[in-house]
């Protein structure tokens, strides 16, 4: 629940948001939605007829919900009793987004699976899938499509990799991930509920609608999106300038303080 995979027709299966679904009904067949976090609940869902458990690290359209410190291992050993594979989808946490090159290493899980896309190739479309040896032996079929292995996309990809790991950007994210949620969960605003997120992922959650607030930190420069209809999502570039993050973060103190 609250999880989100995309809009094509397995991916949006897997998405539990109703308007997402409904207009694109019937979708892909089989697919079971348990609530976040709750390893009670997850541990009844999975069986010897569960194909996958497809979960995100930090869930990013849902309000930046991060993933408790036993909920993924606990997702591991339960695939592992009942013969099913975890799929880690980092499309949105990935290349060091969280504070490391992969949000997973925060669990020291390695799952079968793992779904990459958008920084990849630093926005250029790209998407990847990667899998253990063992997972790749069993494919079947053509896994082929008109743009895969597009050859810009991959040079795109190629750069944004090598500039990632030969900056660590992942510590880049940290550091001042670190100090934005230390300047957010300090501000004494009467409209926030709860600040949450990991490295360059945070997300806070207001006790009203988002949308005026981004408007106003719009018109102040700063682009932020909504994570649901009352969590303000930032999501800076990993090169942001210090001064310019520290601008963001003043901002948004201002505009949820009204000032």
């Amino acid at each position: 629940m609250r999880g989100f995979h995309g809009r094509t027709m397995g991916a949006l299966s897997a998405t539990w948001r109703k308007e997402f679904r409904d207009p694109f009904e019937p979708l892909v067949p089989g697919f079971v939605h348990v609530p976040f976090n709750d390893t009670t609940a997850l541990d009844k869902a999975v069986d010897d007829e569960t194909a996958a458990v497809i979960l995100e690290p930090v869930q990013g359209e849902g309000g930046v919900h991060v993933a408790s410190p036993e909920y993924l291992p606990f997702a591991k050993e339960a695939c592992a009793r009942s013969g099913a594979l975890l799929v880690i989808d980092e499309v949105q946490t990935c290349m060091g987004r969280t504070g490391r090159l992969f949000a997973i290493e925060r669990w020291s899980v390695e799952p079968d699976i793992i779904t990459l896309a958008k920084s990849l190739a630093g926005g250029f479309p790209i998407g990847a899938t990667l899998t253990t040896a063992e997972v790749e032996a069993a494919f079947k079929g053509s896994h082929h499509s008109t743009f895969g292995g597009n050859p810009l996309a991959c040079a795109a990809g190629n750069a944004s990799l090598d500039y990632t790991i030969r900056e660590r950007l992942w510590e880049r994210a940290d550091t001042l991930g670190t100090l934005g949620l230390e300047k957010l969960r300090a501000l004494d605003a009467p409209a926030i509920r709860e600040v949450r997120g990991l490295g360059l992922m945070i997300g806070i959650e207001l006790k009203e609608k988002v949308t005026p607030y981004l408007r106003e930190l719009a018109e102040k420069g700063v682009l932020a999106i909504g994570g649901g209809s009352n969590v303000l999502r930032l999501l800076p570039p990993l090169v942001i300038p210090e001064e310019q993050w520290e601008y963001a973060l003043d901002s948004i103190g201002k505009v949820l303080n009204h000032g």
